[in-house]
């Protein structure tokens, strides 16, 4: 959401697959169809950067083909097709754009006993064409880029924070975390060290997992790192950066609760985090508690005596409205729960998808 009544959402069927592109002008209460005609699946990525600006990323299914993107300014009723990604990949990421003008895709080209190749291609003139940045390879494939990502551990997609500095997580099943940064538009990457949790040194050691950060500002942002060694109440945790992922520091939560996702940012001061506790097989519980900061991080409290679902995700428009959407699978079913007091309470909503306007069209059909 980008107001407390605009905002989109991706549908899904029972089995999680992408349907459509929606979007609303009522809070959530009523969706109607706003993405471009024809495309759905598990290749489907969107990405949306107003209430009128959204990106889809459309990877063919079947043999490896170009990915290629579209792009609407007008809210879904119309859809332009932008450049393709000129590689043959499985899946492509949603645009990652830091202005209207340049971002990036992350295409992954396959996976291989806890290695993984990617190619990131970046845009300057907003979409029209993609370049190479940088291509991770492995197992006899083409010959990587000069400052490319080791060929080892999964990944997931580069994240950009500023024109020139991006990120990228991911897994390994051991050593020092899958953590890298490019500062040269994402050309050329290195490995970012992480502090231990209760300090005395660099992160290292585990089999664990870092997703995609988020930013607020170019300097302020967050992420979340799981599978970590030691006591259960340490097994993940969240960190904070506010010089622009120079340093990071470990997120405080009350009682050594653990974090169930990376803050959602309402603003560079007022951020909300789902929080609770370990299970014996070292995994949270059904139910976390809402936590707070107005400081940026500095300090969190409680807002709730009421849990929610761990595995909701929140989206605060204001410190004071925010949405929860909460998904159960299988068979996949989703329900959205909105807040008007900063999440102290939270009331459902019951949406329904309209088709009663037109379906967006397509100003410039594809080819393939």
């Amino acid at each position: 959401m980008f107001t407390p009544r605009l905002g989109w959402a991706v549908t899904v069927d029972r089995d999680g697959v992408v349907v459509d592109v929606v979007r609303t002008a009522d809070s959530g209460h009523t969706r109607r169809p706003a993405g471009p005609p024809g495309l759905h699946g598990l290749q489907l990525q969107a990405s949306f950067y107003s209430t009128r600006d959204g990106w889809v990323t459309w990877s063919f299914p079947g043999p490896r083909r170009w990915p290629v993107t579209y792009r609407t300014t007008d809210g879904g009723r119309h859809w332009q097709l932008m450049g393709r990604l000129r590689i043959a990949a499985i899946a492509g990421s949603a645009p990652d754009m830091v202005t209207p003008r340049t971002g990036w895709v992350t295409a992954g080209l396959g996976v291989a006993t806890g290695n993984s190749g990617i190619a990131i291609f970046r845009t300057t003139d907003g979409g029209a064409r993609w370049r190479l940045a940088e291509l991770t390879t492995g197992g006899g494939q083409a010959h990587a880029t000069a400052g490319a990502i080791p060929f080892g551990c999964d990944k997931s997609f580069a994240v950009f924070s500023t024109t020139r500095t991006g990120w990228l997580g991911g897994s390994c099943a051991g050593g020092r975390p899958a953590f890298w940064v490019s500062r040269d538009s994402g050309r050329t990457w290195r490995y970012q060290p992480l502090p231990r949790p209760s300090g005395g040194g660099a992160l290292a050691g585990f089999a664990g997992g870092i997703f995609p950060p988020a930013f607020i500002t170019p300097k302020v942002g967050a992420l979340l790192v799981t599978g970590l060694p030691g006591p259960l109440a340490r097994s993940s945790v969240g960190y904070l950066t506010s010089d622009g992922g120079r340093t990071w520091v470990p997120i405080r939560l009350p009682g050594h609760l653990v974090p169930a996702q990376v803050p959602d940012f309402a603003d560079a001061r007022h951020w909300f985090l789902l929080a609770g506790k370990l299970g014996r097989a070292g995994t949270l519980a059904g139910q976390a508690m809402l936590y707070a900061t107005s400081d940026g991080g500095a300090t969190w409290t409680e807002q709730s005596a009421d849990p929610l679902p761990s595995q909701a995700v929140l989206d605060f428009v204001t410190p004071a409205i925010g949405f929860a959407t909460v998904t159960s699978y299988p068979p996949y079913r989703a329900y959205l729960l909105t807040t008007s007091n900063g999440g102290r309470t939270w009331t459902a909503i019951t949406a329904r998808l309209t088709t009663r306007r037109a379906r967006p069209r397509l100003a410039n059909p594809p080819d393939a």
